[in-house]
């Protein structure tokens, strides 16, 4: 499945540089009602939910994608207002989970809840893949991850941070595959910049994007090869 994630030119450079792509912890994301999705009014219910929420964010983290990078947007809001890019990832279909956008909460079995005493990993699926409505424009998917499996970094702040390993169509097992790099409108990314964060070896297709002469949308422009200019040394990571 071909997927977009969008971000600031500075981080799409270190993504290329480090082959690697940050991890969004649950509790990190901009949506306060993540996990949150059902309709729990019993208040040992609730707690138990909690309790849930703060087991599933040491264990997993997910990785947000769009499934086009056409809507204005998403470019104003998650790639430095048009300032940076989309990168083109190609993801296996079974690790893509698509949002369920609904305008109320649903109903979860909360019996079944009740008899085991807490939540279990089967009620994950239905609680990371639910969100309200008016979210519907971003067409969401993500990819979980389980944290213990990824490489773990602690930042300047003590915490810890973790990456998902990528690599580029032409080789690599790793299950992001990043197969191209669009432009924002405003983007002053040059080739010679993407050219720099690339090995040798690599040819990355690049489009630049233009605001679309009939309708809101984003479009981009013919694809272009960039081919990487670094030599096989050590990556410097940095978080």
């Amino acid at each position: 499945m071909i997927v977009y994630h969008f971000t600031s030119s500075e981080f799409a450079l270190r993504a290329l540089r480090d082959r690697r792509l940050k991890i969004a912890r649950i509790n990190e994301l901009n949506d306060p009602f993540e996990l949150c999705a059902a309709d729990f009014t019993n208040p040992d219910v609730q707690t138990k939910l909690e309790a849930f929420k703060k087991q599933v964010n040491e264990q997993y983290g997910v990785i947000c994608f769009c499934k086009n990078y056409h809507d204005p947007v998403l470019w104003s809001h998650y790639a430095d207002s048009h300032r940076g890019v989309a990168l083109v990832f190609d993801i296996p279909d079974d690790t893509a989970i698509t949002i369920d956008y609904r305008p109320r909460r649903f109903k979860l079995a909360i019996d079944a809840v009740l008899r085991r005493g807490s939540f279990e990993e089967t009620d994950l699926n239905q609680l990371i893949s639910t969100k309200f409505s008016s979210w519907k424009y971003e067409k969401e998917i993500r990819m979980m991850c389980r944290l213990h499996d990824h490489f773990c970094q602690i930042d300047s702040l003590g915490k810890k941070v973790y990456f998902e390993s990528l690599s580029l169509e032409s080789y690599g097992v790793d299950t992001l595959k990043l197969v191209g790099l669009i432009r924002g409108t405003r983007c002053d990314l040059k080739s010679a910049d993407i050219a720099s964060e690339l090995l040798a070896v690599d040819s990355l297709p690049v489009q630049n994007t233009r605001m679309d002469s009939a309708s809101f949308q984003i479009v981009a422009d013919e694809t272009y090869p960039v081919t990487g200019v670094r030599s096989f040394s050590a990556c410097c990571f940095r978080v």
